[in-house]
């Protein structure tokens, strides 16, 4: 009676092993360049997201909506929290009765910030069109007082805003006065549409 051996020897088990080792050796650092760049990629269309819900709930309201960055008005965008709240009396102040809603915290995207990455480290010395990227405050939002306007006629504010990561990309959400979304990357000082 013939017996058929069934399984694996070790030398085909070794060679098994070092392609795989290979394989992961070679693909490690690839990974490690393509996790900060999907981070900041997820951050801009999370804040793309939330500028299309503050258009929708200023038209469905009809009222004046803020996305605002900078909720008390001191300037500093450390927190990097991003509110949405509606003026109901018009005074374009957040005052108590107004309810205000925390719709982004960047604080969930590791080492996502929001300013353009540097030009003394290889960041872009302008911004997308040619425009000034320290326009503003120049902490990587451009709209006044750190807010964007929406208005009930569906219209909006006009400004930029920048998100870079530890790798050295910069993103940047564009916004007209229609209230269209443009998104732009950044490598070195050459931006493009994406």
């Amino acid at each position: 009676m013939k017996c058929l051996a069934k399984g694996f020897t070790l030398k085909e088990l070794l060679v098994s092993l070092a392609v795989v080792s290979v394989a992961i050796v070679w693909g490690l650092p690839h990974l490690v360049d393509i996790i900060p760049n999907y981070r900041l990629i997820t951050a801009a269309r999370s804040l793309v997201v939330q500028i299309h819900r503050a258009k929708l709930r200023a038209l469905s309201h009809s009222a004046t909506y803020y996305l605002d960055f900078d909720l008390d008005g001191d300037g500093d965008l450390a927190s990097e929290d991003c509110f949405l709240w509606g003026d109901r009396n018009g005074n374009r102040r957040k005052e108590l009765l107004e309810k205000s809603e925390m719709v982004l915290d960047l604080e969930l995207f590791p080492k996502i910030h929001l300013k353009a990455y540097p030009a003394e480290l290889g960041g872009p010395k302008r911004g997308p069109n040619n425009t000034a990227i320290n326009a503003g405050d120049g902490d990587g939002v451009s709209f006044a007082q750190n807010r964007i306007k929406f208005n009930p006629a569906g219209t909006c504010s006009t400004g930029t805003i920048y998100l870079h990561n530890s790798n050295g990309r910069t993103l940047a959400i564009r916004l007209r006065y229609n209230c269209l979304t443009q998104l732009w990357k950044c490598y070195g000082n050459k931006w493009e549409r994406w």
